[in-house]
């Protein structure tokens, strides 16, 4: 099976370009709402790597808090588009396990850096619920799907560029659903890792 990018990497260009420049504009107004796409929007800088790592993982433990509160039965999920499964990424991975995430996966590009293999076998090692699988290229739209109705979306860049990014909580239905099929379509066309197989994987 041959993977078209073209088409999907067209459409996942124009959703997320339609997203930062509608709340860019909305952002000089009200920061944190906009009925169009969200209840709270937040806009991260590229050089704040600290606290997109903080608006995570305070989502991440809101999450948990909610579940255990009203007694929801149903698992929490994480849904993870990457370039690279790098140590940013398996902090909030490691923490979303930590606070009961029943269902976390993770598509990845088909390269790694060298020093994060063995990091990468002792995540999948450790944790049994984390699904690892990687594409045949790097993927050119990163986002993260909390649940079903949070977003993180980070702007396109290279992988060794650092990134903007946006933070949606409780994220429009029509938002949060392009971005699942999006992730849909690209989970058709990877294929899943074992621990074992990380050590095989190609290196920057």
């Amino acid at each position: 099976m041959q993977f078209d990018y073209t088409v999907l990497t067209l459409v996942l260009i124009l959703a997320t370009l339609m997203v930062i420049i509608l709340i860019k504009l909305i952002y000089k107004h009200n920061p944190h709402y906009s009925e169009h796409y969200g209840e709270e929007i937040v806009l991260f800088h590229r050089s704040e790597r600290y606290k997109r790592r903080v608006w995570r993982f305070n989502l991440i433990e809101e999450l948990k808090n909610v579940k255990t509160k009203e007694k929801i039965i149903d698992e929490l999920k994480l849904k993870v588009i990457c370039g690279e499964f790098s140590d940013g990424k398996r902090e909030i991975i490691k923490h979303a396990a930590y606070h009961g995430f029943g269902s976390i996966t993770i598509i990845s590009g088909p390269k790694v850096f060298s020093e994060d293999r063995m990091e990468i076998y002792t995540l999948l090692d450790q944790y049994k619920n984390v699904e690892y699988l990687i594409l045949p290229r790097r993927p050119t739209n990163h986002f993260m799907i909390f649940d079903k109705d949070h977003l993180y979306i980070e702007k396109p860049h290279r992988h060794n560029d650092s990134r903007g990014s946006v933070g949606v909580k409780k994220a429009q239905l029509e938002l949060i659903k392009k971005y699942d099929e999006a992730f849909s379509k690209m989970r058709a066309y990877a294929r899943p890792l074992t621990k074992e197989e990380v050590f095989q994987q190609k290196c920057y």
